[in-house]
């Protein structure tokens, strides 16, 4: 950084905001000289175009703990701290949200315990709540504060956020029975407790006023969140076959977005789940409305175990060798263009099938390829064998189509 460059930052100026014409009279409250001056506002010009967005308090600190793994040095990007200002918001709208389904009758449970009758995505974000607060310390005593701030930002953008409060929307629903929705309730208020006390070292201000807003435990008048427990390992929030199990739901849900989106669906998305084992169809029936709530548009998602029952005219792909996924398209798109990408991904999995059955049938493999790698490679040749036949049926569909 250099003053002449005019890329020296104030750091009242990230938390406040400036014009980049405040920017440029700032440069003359200096020493100096007029060339230096014109070369810095050049500078300033080109690194903040549109000035300095105000980012708050909150932001530029997680940000500074974000970038403290690259040495004493910071190359700050300010539409980075911007985008930390946005996560605020996105906690501070979250939460806001979250206490709507938190109601007037609402009472915490005693402690922060499960109750026996959560469902399988509230034992999968309490499984993440876990993760997340062990390896939050973990980071902390080794002073590696951008690992801690990038298990955080995780934890509340892409599994709180964005997985549990969206899945829970149908079990806070009037429809629901009077323990799902209580059991909800008081998982969504764990995680917000908790949630919001991880944070609360790299985000002070914003946590402090949100724990503020949660109703407090039975007999804890604890006046504020700098003074609450910091959430560590807790064995009761140990659920890792739930983990397992909702992670394989999830991954399913993501890859029928993508399936769907790559044909442009918005609305009236038709799921058809192609399961052969018994074990993960009965998994995934009985996650079929998270499934729908999960993706936007979606009409709905039905588990078949024969790929005759799949109707024509699908958009498909292998998940695991068990399990395809399939996505209704018919009538929304050119057949021609459809077989020749249904010829093309054969093609590469045709490809990627060959080379892994090379490597298995090489004489001394299974003497000098250790046991991990076997297990691997075989996994691999059965999801590009479903893979594989998975296309041929889709192939085939669209060309009786036409």
């Amino acid at each position: 950084m250099s003053k002449s460059l005019g890329n020296v930052i104030d750091p009242i100026d990230v938390i406040q905001g400036l014009s980049l014409e405040k920017l440029h009279e700032k440069l003359y409250e200096g020493n100096l000289d007029e060339k230096e001056i014109v070369k810095a506002k050049a500078g300033q010009k080109k690194d903040f175009p549109k000035g300095i967005p105000q980012c708050g308090t909150d932001a530029l600190r997680f940000a500074l703990c974000a970038y403290s793994g690259g040495g004493r040095d910071i190359n700050l990007e300010i539409l980075r701290v911007e985008g930390y200002r946005k996560f605020c918001n996105k906690i501070f709208n979250a939460t806001k949200f979250a206490m709507l389904k938190l109601d007037e009758t609402f009472v915490p449970e005693p402690i922060a315990k499960p109750t026996g009758n959560e469902s399988l995505v509230e034992k999968w974000i309490f499984h993440k709540l876990n993760i997340a607060a062990t390896e939050i310390n973990r980071q902390l005593t080794e002073r590696n504060f951008m690992a801690a701030t990038t298990v955080a930002y995780n934890f509340w953008l892409y599994e709180l956020c964005d997985v549990y409060i969206e899945a829970m929307k149908p079990m806070t629903d009037p429809s629901a029975s009077e323990t799902t929705r209580k059991s909800s309730q008081q998982t969504l208020y764990t995680c917000l407790d908790y949630g919001l006390r991880l944070l609360h070292p790299f985000m002070p201000f914003v946590t402090e006023e949100l724990w503020q807003r949660l109703p407090r435990r039975p007999n804890d008048s604890t006046p504020s969140i700098m003074l609450a427990k910091y959430p560590t390992f807790d064995k009761d929030f140990v659920f890792e076959d739930a983990d397992k199990q909702f992670d394989l739901v999830f991954n399913a849900t993501r890859t029928g977005r993508s399936v769907a989106a790559s044909y442009n669906l918005q609305s009236d998305i038709q799921i058809f789940l192609h399961i052969t084992n018994d074990a993960e169809a009965a998994l995934f029936e009985s996650q079929v409305p998270t499934m729908v709530t999960l993706t936007k548009g979606c009409k709905s998602v039905k588990v078949v175990r024969d790929l005759s029952e799949v109707p024509a005219g699908c958009g498909s792909t292998a998940l695991t060798h068990t399990i395809g996924v399939h996505v209704l398209v018919r009538g929304l798109v050119d057949l021609d263009v459809e077989i020749e990408k249904c010829e093309k991904k054969l093609h590469l999995a045709r490809l990627g099938l060959e080379k892994i059955k090379k490597i298995e049938a090489q004489a001394d493999y299974e003497d000098t390829v250790p046991a991990n790698v076997r297990v691997a490679n075989e996994d691999k040749r059965m999801v590009y064998e479903a893979e594989v036949a998975t296309l041929e049926v889709s192939k085939a569909m669209f060309a009786q189509l036409k």
